[in-house]
């Protein structure tokens, strides 16, 4: 049998499937395959927004972009990983219960928005920005944390699925899962009769640890998905590194790999936040977070951002996407970095990060870290309304009436 199951899940591995399909009534059961290729190789093309903006007077940002030259924005300075968890006696408890039950018909998927600027402000960095890499990656090795970069925390995957609260990790189907952190165990159990994600039955078998370590004065619970071989139990404590399950399937996956939440305050499918500035990214990959915003504060969604490597003959594009918005707020950023785009897993090195909006390209360097934290801040030239274009019908060329000639 367990031949069988292994034959069929490496099918499903070269068949490849992607989580959380999107349709007009509900998402599909498949979850995205691991691409451990670059995102994309080419620059991206204009993007003009499609609504018509609300200004907000609460926030107000100063622009030095002009109407014809691209703003020259100054990042703040590389952070370094000098945060100090802080240990709590016992695991805090949730103070309001939440509803479990699954519901009687399975959610709609929102409209997400992409390519577009928000009405409403972006959260402003609450302190100075500060790395957290606190949490060893969750399966075995050194080095990268190996992740699907084409569908990142924020993203739909361009349409394709439901919006990525989370992180897929590449691994082969049983490779142990470890304990990112100290903890104690809340869940471990298949969600088929328990509502823990999208829908019952979103992870299959899930283990979630609510962590010694709290953040902001809250409880930090790390969600494991689409596990196998569960190998602790409600109430028991596991140290950092301690295998606690396997990678598998299940639920909305069909193909082998780990998913990641990290949720902060409460045990719920809305409380993530980005798992990637938590996981310590090893001594040969840094990590960046920015800010797309407009002079009001407002971000930019669904943009594609891209880091270009000069250092080679051949230029290197690596792409990814500003969070994208969404009516139900499961996307959160991070309170000290406010950030609402993240590259990963990235090379230590010079780049230049490059956004084209509204027809003006902008630019700025940025120096990646191995094992830090770079930030980065973009603000836009203000929205520009599209002016109608109202088109002048030709004139009608006069064609000579011909003269009748008398005849002789």
């Amino acid at each position: 049998m367990k031949r069988l199951f292994f034959a069929l899940s490496l099918l499903l591995m070269v068949l490849g499937s992607s989580c959380q399909q999107a349709t007009t009534t509900e998402p599909a059961n498949a979850e995205a395959s691991i691409s451990l290729a670059a995102a994309a190789t080419e620059l991206p093309s204009t993007t003009i927004p499609s609504a018509t903006l609300i200004p907000s007077p609460t926030v107000t940002w100063t622009s030095s972009a002009t109407a014809t030259v691209p703003p020259t924005l100054t990042p703040p300075p590389t952070q370094t990983n000098t945060a100090t968890p802080t240990p709590t006696e016992t695991p805090t408890a949730t103070a309001v219960p939440i509803n479990r039950r699954c519901p009687e018909e399975s959610p709609v998927r929102p409209e997400y928005t992409r390519n577009f600027l928000a009405v409403t402000p972006w959260p402003a960095p609450a302190g100075d920005p500060m790395a957290h890499f606190d949490f060893i990656k969750p399966v075995p090795g050194g080095g990268r944390t190996i992740i699907n970069k084409t569908f990142p925390y924020g993203s739909d995957g361009n349409g394709r699925y439901l919006l990525h609260n989370g992180i897929d990790i590449a691994g082969e189907l049983g490779m142990p899962v470890l304990a990112v952190a100290d903890g104690t165990v809340v869940v471990s159990q298949s969600d088929e009769q328990a509502l823990y994600g999208w829908r019952c039955n979103w992870y299959g078998q899930l283990v979630v640890l609510e962590l010694d370590q709290t953040w902001q004065d809250q409880p930090i619970y790390v969600l494991y998905g689409h596990v196998l071989g569960l190998a602790v139990d409600v109430g028991q404590r596991v140290e950092q590194g301690q295998p606690i399950a396997e990678v598998g399937v299940g639920g909305a996956a069909i193909v082998p790999h780990l998913h990641l939440e990290v949720r902060v305050g409460t045990n719920e499918f809305g409380s993530t936040r980005n798992p990637m500035l938590w996981i310590h990214p090893g001594p040969t990959r840094g990590v960046v977070a920015g800010r797309l915003i407009d002079p009001q504060g407002r971000p930019w969604q669904g943009i594609t951002v891209t880091l270009i490597d000069a250092s080679e003959d051949e230029p290197q594009f690596i792409n990814t996407y500003s969070y994208q918005g969404d009516p139900q707020n499961l996307i959160n950023p991070d309170e000290l970095l406010a950030e609402n785009f993240l590259f990963a897993d990235v090379k230590p090195g010079e780049y230049t990060l490059y956004v084209k909006l509204q027809g003006v390209e902008y630019r700025q360097s940025v120096e990646v870290v191995a094992g830090e934290l770079t930030t980065v801040e973009m603000v836009t030239e203000p929205y520009k309304t599209p002016t109608p274009t109202v088109e002048t019908p030709p004139t009608p060329e006069m064609t000579p009436t011909a003269v009748p000639t008398e005849q002789n």
